[in-house]
């Protein structure tokens, strides 16, 4: 058998755990993180990894590592500072103004990789209640597919390069203190008031709650377009009427969903959930 079609065969099981499409002309990334597997299982090659799901099946700990290799965990503080201003100046003003007395907003940071996203919107939060303790306080659930990267999020260390990409200098002292091994950690009440949780995007069965907010960025497009309809469906079933959804800048719902009333604000668009009759 070709190396192509070894390829094929784990992309073909990422498609179908996860939804995530290696095309012919991107399985090279997949080699690429395929790479790290073969050394992690202390084989030789991709031709042993081939033969050991054969003989042993893709389940426990290889499973686990497939999964977080096909994952992109790539992304940083206030990704899309568009997104957040809008979220500042737009979203939760509106959100407010609709449910007034409201102390609390539930929000979902879907796909939350390492992170950065959660606690973008947990320091985002702490410093509109410092000017306007009146402010509701975000309850931020945050999801990810793969252990690796929750395990990453919940330490909430991150190097002086992760720190650095999107978090402006006054923040990251407000916020983080350095610790023995030049590592930034964020300070302890931030850290907790995000609860992180593992959960698949194609399997949201079980996920419990509803949310004011769900932002699920720069995911869906690694998806064929009928899963991402689903996806879609799925999770606008945990959005409350005129709740939020927010997808990545160069992401849109155009043919994708009817649920939603896009609204701009400067140049992030956001998505709101239309009331049901």
């Amino acid at each position: 058998m070709e190396k192509k079609d070894k390829l094929k065969y784990f992309a073909s099981y990422i498609e179908d755990q996860l939804g995530i499409i290696y095309r012919e002309d991107t399985l090279y990334l997949l080699e690429t993180r395929l790479t790290d597997i073969v050394k992690n299982l202390q084989l030789k090659s991709l031709d042993q990894l081939y033969t050991f799901a054969l003989t042993n099946g893709v389940t426990g700990h290889f499973k686990q590592l497939l999964l977080d290799t096909a994952t992109n965990n790539e992304t940083l503080f206030f990704r899309d500072p568009a997104t957040f201003k809008g979220i500042q100046e737009k979203v939760i003003p509106d959100l407010i103004e609709k449910n007034p007395g409201a102390r609390y907003l539930n929000i979902w940071s879907a796909a939350c990789s390492f992170g950065q996203e959660p606690y973008s919107l947990a320091i985002l939060n702490e410093e509109m209640k410092a000017k306007n303790a009146s402010i509701p306080r975000m309850l931020i659930s945050a999801s990810d597919i793969s252990s690796k990267a929750l395990n990453y999020a919940k330490n909430a260390t991150y190097s002086q390069l992760e720190v650095q990409r999107g978090l402006k200098t006054f923040l990251m002292i407000k916020y983080f203190k350095k610790n023995a091994e030049n590592y930034w950690e964020l300070k302890p009440e931030i850290k907790l008031s995000v609860d992180f949780f593992e959960q698949n995007l194609l399997k949201l069965e079980s996920l419990k709650g509803t949310f004011d907010i769900v932002l699920c960025r720069n995911v869906l497009i690694y998806q064929a377009v009928e899963q991402r309809r689903k996806i879609i469906a799925n999770i606008a079933k945990h959005i409350r009427p005129n709740g939020y959804f927010i997808m990545g800048g160069a992401e849109s719902l155009l043919n994708l969903s009817d649920e939603f009333t896009q609204v701009n604000h400067g140049n992030a668009a956001f998505y709101q959930k239309k009331k049901t009759a």
